[in-house]
C-alpha cells in the first residue's frame, strides 16, 4: 500500500486533516488534498496519475457531474471512495459514479472508521 498514490477532494479542513491522517496510519503517505475542482483536475491530469480519489459524498451536484467528466475525458483514477452520507435530498455520488462505469471501493459514513478504510483499500 506504500506506493499508492491517494488524492483527497475535500472542501473541510477538519475532514483533510482527518482523511490525510487515516491514509498514513494504513501506510499510504503518497497523499495529496484539494479543496478545489480546478486544482482536483490539474492532479488528475498529471502524469503519474492517482490510485484513489477521495469525494465527499455531499459535494455540490454540478461539481460532481463536471468531475466525473472530466475523469471520462482522461486522468481517470483506479478507483473512487466516497466519505459522509448521502443528504435526504441528495444525489447518491457513488451510485451515480457506478452507472458511469467508475470503480468505487467504499462509502464510509463519518465518523470514519480505520478498519473500514483498510477494507476498501485492500480492494485495490
Amino acid at each position: 500500500m506504500h506506493s499508492l498514490r491517494v488524492l483527497i477532494h475535500q472542501a473541510r479542513p477538519f475532514h483533510q486533516i482527518f482523511l490525510h491522517q487515516a491514509f498514513n496510519a494504513q501506510g499510504v503517505f503518497h497523499v495529496c488534498v484539494s479543496d478545489d475542482l480546478c486544482d482536483t483536475r490539474a492532479w488528475l491530469g498529471r502524469e503519474q496519475g492517482v490510485d484513489v480519489l477521495v469525494l465527499d459524498h455531499r459535494m455540490p451536484e454540478p461539481c460532481a457531474r463536471s468531475l466525473f467528466q472530466c475523469l471520462h475525458k482522461g486522468g481517470a483514477p483506479r478507483a473512487l471512495l466516497f466519505v459522509g452520507g448521502v443528504g435526504e435530498r441528495s444525489l447518491d455520488l457513488a451510485q451515480d459514479a457506478r452507472t458511469q462505469g467508475f470503480r468505487v471501493v467504499g462509502e464510509l459514513p463519518w465518523p470514519m472508521s480505520t478498519v473500514a478504510l483498510q477494507q476498501a483499500l485492500a480492494q485495490l
